[in-house]
């Protein structure tokens, strides 16, 4: 077996204007809370690329895979955060969901933007190689978010190699959208405490939506909800949810 942590973490896009947590007041409390989950591969939500190249000139010996989601291959990213001290990096691509997946741009049927996933695949310290995928479907139409499940699924199938999902769903952990997951062989990881989103609050009973699901030969060793605040500060309006596996051959 090999041990792996893996995490998602939705930063808060860094154009966004949220008055004193906007992105310069709030990004070294998010640089702390990334380093605090200690993971091996973390994937992020809405980051910019500025946001990207800040956190990973800080983040030791870990750099970032995936691209932007706009025709040119900038605006907002999936990435994947990968741990080069534990990991080696065999491969990674970015999809659009749309027709035409492969063209960057490309949207869903009614959408106000692309929307995409990103996929990693590391090979781990005994030589086992895992996929990894990150995504942040859809979060104003349930159709859209399924139509986009099917698809990743459909990409997914190919790869025989255990396999992780994570991402913001923007779906809760009874929704449609997790049930097709679980149709298709995945297990959602359950955290066992409670909500991910509030709105900088800083409450934790908000909903869940954001999720780690697993396929193949993996075991759950520890799950949660990192409820950190670095020096009293909120990192983003989301916290971060992450688990330990064991991944078999």
């Amino acid at each position: 077996m090999s041990a792996v942590k893996v995490a998602t973490f939705n930063i808060r896009n860094g154009l966004a204007f949220d008055w004193l947590h906007s992105w310069p007041f709030r990004r070294r409390a998010t640089l702390a809370a990334i380093a605090d989950l200690d993971a091996d591969v973390v994937g992020l939500q809405e980051a910019y690329g500025f946001q990207l190249r800040w956190l990973t000139a800080r983040l030791r010996d870990t750099h970032a895979v995936g691209e932007g989601r706009s025709p040119k291959r900038q605006g907002e990213h999936t990435p994947i955060l990968v741990r080069g001290a534990t990991l080696d990096l065999a491969g990674s691509t970015t999809r659009w969901f749309g027709e035409t997946a492969d063209t960057p741009g490309t949207r869903l049927v009614g959408a106000r933007f692309p929307r995409i996933a990103t996929t990693a695949r590391v090979r781990l310290a005994e030589g086992t190689e895992l996929s990894v995928t990150n995504t942040h479907l859809d979060e104003r139409s349930k159709s859209r978010r399924l139509e986009s499940v099917s698809q990743l699924l459909g990409w997914l199938a190919v790869d025989r190699c255990p396999q992780v999902v994570l991402g913001d769903f923007n779906s809760t952990a009874t929704s449609a959208v997790i049930a097709r997951f679980a149709e298709a062989g995945f297990t959602r990881i359950d955290s066992g405490l409670g909500g991910t989103v509030h709105s900088f609050t800083g409450r934790n009973d908000g909903r869940a939506l954001d999720h780690i699901l697993v396929r193949g030969p993996i075991d759950v060793i520890a799950a949660g909800v990192s409820y950190t605040r670095p020096s009293g500060a909120l990192a983003s309006d989301h916290w971060p949810v992450w688990a330990e596996l064991d991944v078999r051959a």
